[in-house]
């Protein structure tokens, strides 16, 4: 029986998600692709001391995500809380130790064979060394996707003023060849939830990717976010991401799943201390035939606001 090429594409948290819930169903056949424009926290700091390239915190998160082995998984996640490895992940400094010892692609292929990922694959969308920038709407130039990621914790940030106009690569580097290639022969391309500027949108700028999801018979599908971030896609609704994406990868999106479970008060509380509101999926077409509703939102053991692995699950399997 052939297997379901399905292409997933976005940042770690969101992405690694749907990863989950997609490494769960049987018979697919799944390339996650990750950006490799970061630029903080620990791939900061060991791109800074170490060398390391852009991707490799999303990059190894999400590949733990499609890891059979719980401890194993639970042990590549663990975080250093002090001392000289604080901030930094075993993941992260197991990956780097690779790419030393070998190359960034036998690395790669090392990491994933660690963690049995059989036919499964995440690559990044490009191995070249880029800077994602952001044009303000009056006019100031954002350099970083760390400096973009925390745009609304400028106290006097306003959406009239400090809305993201334009976003865009420097230099404006190509994706790889097998990124292309791996979207050209994709069944289902599926755009993950995640922060939209600074993790979802970075992995559709490479020159090749709009022509590659145009190229392709793929089926687009779009899973929406819980919350929305202040700074990047403040008041934005199901139909301004639709529309954005549409225009990011140049077709028509032909479903898009929307969260319609209440989110527990004090989980909205703790993410509006970092400048994130709950996501209300106003949708003007509302005889619109692409929209899904579930029940997504799901609060972890640790207070984290993501979606619900069953629900994504089941929700994949219908269509997939």
């Amino acid at each position: 029986m052939k297997n379901t090429n399905v292409v997933t594409i976005g940042g770690a948290g969101g992405q690694a998600q749907v990863l989950r819930a997609l490494g769960q169903i049987e018979g697919l056949k799944i390339t996650g692709i990750c950006p490799s424009t970061d630029s903080g926290g620990s791939t900061g700091i060991l791109k800074e001391d170490y060398g390391a390239k852009g991707y490799l915190g999303d990059l190894t998160w999400c590949i733990v995500a499609l890891c059979s082995d719980p401890i194993l998984s639970q042990a590549l996640l663990y975080r250093y809380g002090k001392g000289a490895l604080s901030r930094h992940s075993v993941k992260n400094i197991l990956m780097l130790a690779l790419e030393k010892v070998t190359n960034s692609k036998d690395a790669i292929k090392k990491f994933s064979e660690l963690c049995g990922l059989g036919i499964h694959r995440v690559l990044p969308v490009t191995e070249k060394r880029t800077e994602l920038c952001a044009t303000l709407k009056f006019g100031n130039k954002v350099v970083s996707e760390t400096n973009i990621d925390e745009l609304a914790k400028n106290p006097l940030w306003h959406p009239n003023a400090h809305a993201i106009q334009d976003i865009y690569l420097e230099p404006n580097v190509s994706a790889s060849g097998e990124v292309v290639k791996a979207i050209k022969e994709s069944e289902w391309f599926i755009v993950c939830p995640g922060d939209f500027y600074s993790s979802i949108v970075p992995s559709l700028l490479p020159r090749g990717i709009k022509e590659a999801v145009v190229a392709s018979k793929a089926k687009i599908a779009l899973v929406l976010n819980i919350v929305n971030k202040k700074g990047e896609t403040h008041n934005y609704s199901a139909d301004d991401f639709v529309s954005k994406v549409e225009k990011y990868i140049g077709r028509k999106v032909d479903i898009v799943f929307c969260n319609n479970k209440k989110i527990p008060a004090k989980a909205l509380i703790d993410y509006a201390l970092e400048n994130k509101i709950e996501f209300k999926p106003t949708v003007k077409n509302k005889k619109d035939t692409r929209i899904h509703y579930a029940p997504f939102a799901d609060v972890a053991e640790d207070g984290t606001l993501l979606h619900d692995l069953n629900v994504l699950k089941n929700e994949f399997k219908k269509i997939l």
